[in-house]
C-alpha cells in the first residue's frame, strides 16, 4: 500500500532559513568523544556521516575531531568556544557521543559549563525525529544551547543518531544564528525583490491561527481522495497536499489479491490523536484524514490524508508526518489474502 498523489503551489524564491548566498558560508566543527576511538581500537562512522550532511548542506566542515571521553573533550570544546578569536568561532559545534549513562559519558556535563543558554525545544525536537527510528533516543541526555554566537548541540554516538539530528539541526541553523546576530526579523521577513518565503508559514494571522482539523474518521465505505482536498481548500489556502495509500497487488514478492482491515474500536479516537498532534505542532494548517476498514481489493484507496497550508512545504511536511503518525500509531491491523490462496496478517 503505496502510492501517493501530490499537489502544491508553484514559484520560485529563497526558502525561509536559506543562507543568502553573496554571503561567506557557515562554519561548523564536529567533535566525536569517544576514548576508544581516540586510541584507535574502534573505527568511528558516527562523525564522517555528520560532516557529509553538513557539508551537502553548503556548510564548510573540516574532518571530524576525535577526543577521549572527558577532559581531552573538556579541552577540545574549550578551545573552540572560549580560547579561540570570536570571529574565528565556529557558527556549530556538534558533538557526538558520551550523552549516555555509562561511567565515562560526561559531554553533558563538559557541555553545560560552556552554554550561555540552553534550547531544551531543540532537545524535544532531536529526541521526536530519533523516536521515528529506536525508541532508545530518549535516553540520550544531550543537551543543546549557545555559546557566544555559537550554537552548540549534543548527539549520540551513532551513525543514526548523527544523521537524525541534522534532520533537524540543519533546517533551523540559520534561523537560530541570525536571532543570536541580532536580526529580531529572522524567519519573518520577505526577501527583496517581492517574493514570498517558499517554505515555511508567514507572518499572516491565518498562518500563526490554530490549525483545525476538518475531517478525520475511520469508515468502512470508500475514500474520497478529491473530496477531501478539497475540504481543506480554502482562501488562505496556497497549497494542498495529498496522500493516498492504494492497496497494490504485491507484498514481499507474492502476490495479493485483497485486503481485509480490522480496526480496535479506539481507532477513530488514535487516528484524532495523530491528527491533533499535527496541528498542534503546526499553526496555520487545514487537516484531513481517513482510513478504510473492511474488505478492499487492489487499486482501492486505504487511507487518504490531506493537508492545506500557505506554502508548500510546510504542507508537504506536515502531510508527511502525519502519514507517518498514523501508521505508526492507529491500530488498524491488515489480512493479506495472497495470489497462492495465503493469508498473511500485516502490522501486529
Amino acid at each position: 500500500m503505496s502510492a501517493e498523489s501530490m499537489s502544491s503551489e508553484s514559484g520560485r524564491a529563497r526558502a525561509w532559513g536559506e543562507r543568502d548566498p553573496h554571503l561567506p558560508p557557515r562554519r561548523a566543527v564536529v567533535v566525536v568523544a569517544s576514548t576508544r576511538a581516540a586510541a584507535g581500537t574502534y573505527q568511528d562512522t558516527a562523525g564522517p556521516a555528520g560532516v557529509e550532511a553538513l557539508r551537502r548542506a553548503g556548510i564548510e566542515c573540516p574532518e571530524p575531531v576525535v577526543v577521549a571521553d572527558g577532559e581531552p573533550l573538556r579541552r577540545q570544546l574549550h578551545r573552540l568556544l572560549r580560547e579561540l578569536p570570536e570571529r574565528q568561532r565556529p557558527d556549530l559545534v556538534v558533538t557526538s557521543g558520551g550523552t549516555g549513562m555509562m561511567a565515562d559519558d560526561r559531554t553533558p556535563e563538559i557541555t553545560a559549563e560552556l552554554l550561555d543558554m540552553q534550547l531544551p525545544g531543540l532537545v524535544h525536537a532531536l529526541w521526536s525525529e530519533g523516536l521515528q527510528h529506536v525508541r532508545t533516543a530518549v535516553l540520550s541526555r544531550g543537551l543543546a544551547g549557545v555559546s557566544g554566537r555559537t550554537l552548540v548541540v549534543n548527539l549520540p554516538g551513532s551513525r543514526g543518531g548523527v544523521k537524525d539530528g541534522m534532520a533537524v539541526i540543519i533546517p533551523l541553523l540559520e534561523h537560530i544564528l541570525h536571532q543570536l546576530e541580532g536580526d529580531r526579523e529572522a524567519g519573518h521577513t520577505r526577501p527583496q525583490g517581492g517574493f514570498q518565503p517558499s517554505g515555511q508559514q508567514g507572518d499572516h494571522p491565518a498562518d500563526l491561527a490554530p490549525s483545525t482539523i476538518v475531517d478525520c474518521r475511520v469508515s468502512d465505505q470508500p475514500l474520497d481522495p478529491a473530496g477531501l482536498r478539497a475540504a481543506v481548500a480554502a482562501s488562505t489556502v496556497g497549497a494542498v497536499v495529498g496522500f493516498s495509500g492504494i492497496v497494490r497487488d504485491h507484498d514481499g514478492g507474492r502476490g495479493v489479491v485483497s485486503l481485509d482491515y480490522t480496526g480496535h474500536p479506539q481507532a477513530a479516537d488514535a487516528l484524532r490523536g495523530a491528527c491533533r498532534e499535527i496541528a498542534e505542532t503546526h499553526p496555520g494548517l487545514r487537516i484531513a484524514a481517513a482510513h478504510r476498514i473492511g474488505h478492499l481489493t487492489v487499486g482501492e484507496t486505504a487511507m487518504e490524508v490531506a493537508v492545506g497550508a500557505s506554502h508548500r512545504k510546510i504542507a508537504f511536511q506536515a502531510c508527511d508526518e502525519l502519514v507517518d503518525l498514523i501508521k505508526a500509531r492507529v491500530p488498524i491491523w491488515k489480512e493479506q489474502h495472497l495470489g497462492d490462496g495465503g493469508k498473511q496478517w500485516v502490522n501486529l
